[in-house]
């Protein structure tokens, strides 16, 4: 579609991922979470969510900082959402309102006077791969071999999971869903000059497995490179109103978007 909406759809579709792993990281202990995972996923069909994100990326001495927040909702099947973004960047800051629904994109940035929309098929696609991922067995069998490394406790109600150390199984995780995402087979070596140095997470769902956050903390930093490079992640999600989003709808405006150009749907 555009620039803007193209890296936009990646925070959104962010959601969507991490949505269904809340569900993989429920149940009455530890060593039950991925044993209901596959049902739970199956359960959460719509929610209201807001989400922050932060990163800060040092490039040899230079830093970079990247903050941005995503608000809305979302229903799973059939794809539809709302959303709005805030991504503040170097000093600048910029919006992004989004719908999609029936196989359309519509969005609106800051800086523009009027509604734009695509039907492209490379738009929606990059959501309903991100449903795929989240299903796989691979990432199922990654959360089976690291629910041991959970911490369970109880907090207003609610059970809190915890995990806190090194992120070098991670990129197992990073492989499983480069394979679904691709299609094909990627080898665990194309992450070798990865270190995943720290990763934290914390989950909080209620006694009847509804997601109701979901933190992640995380360092990475480049290995055998001539230019070092670290990365410093941190998410927040919080969700309400869970399975009781039964429609989104589109308002007049939005309706009346002016359909963009082929071209102009595949810069990058």
């Amino acid at each position: 579609m555009t620039k803007s909406l193209k890296k936009y759809l990646l925070l959104i579709a962010t959601i969507i991922l991490s949505v269904t792993l809340a569900a993989c990281s429920t149940g009455a202990s530890v060593e039950q979470i991925v044993n209901k995972s596959v049902e739970s996923s199956k359960n959460i069909k719509s929610t209201d969510f807001v989400a922050t994100n932060s990163s800060e990326i040092l490039v040899g001495e230079q830093t970079q900082t990247v903050e941005n927040t995503v608000s809305g909702s979302l229903i799973i099947d059939p794809l539809a959402i709302k959303a709005t973004t805030d991504v503040k960047a170097q000093g600048q800051s910029q919006t992004l309102e989004l719908y999609i629904k029936d196989g359309t994109a519509y969005a609106k940035s800051t800086g523009q006077d009027e509604w734009v929309k695509s039907s492209s098929s490379s738009i929606t696609a990059q959501f309903e791969n991100l449903k795929k991922i989240a299903n796989s067995e691979q990432i199922l069998e990654f959360y089976k071999k690291i629910a041991k490394d959970f911490k369970k406790t109880e907090e207003n109600g609610n059970y809190v999971l915890t995990y806190t150390g090194s992120g070098d199984q991670f990129k197992d995780l990073m492989v499983a869903i480069a394979n679904t995402s691709s299609g094909n087979e990627v080898n665990a070596s194309a992450f070798n000059n990865v270190d995943f140095k720290n990763v934290t997470i914390k989950l909080v769902v209620t006694k009847d497995y509804t997601p109701v956050t979901n933190e992640v903390n995380m360092e990475l930093a480049t290995k055998n490179t001539s230019t070092p490079t670290t990365m410093k992640i941190k998410q927040n999600i919080q969700y309400s109103n869970v399975n009781n989003v039964k429609e989104i709808n589109l308002p007049d405006e939005v309706k009346n978007a002016k359909e963009v150009a082929a071209d102009t749907q595949k810069s990058e």
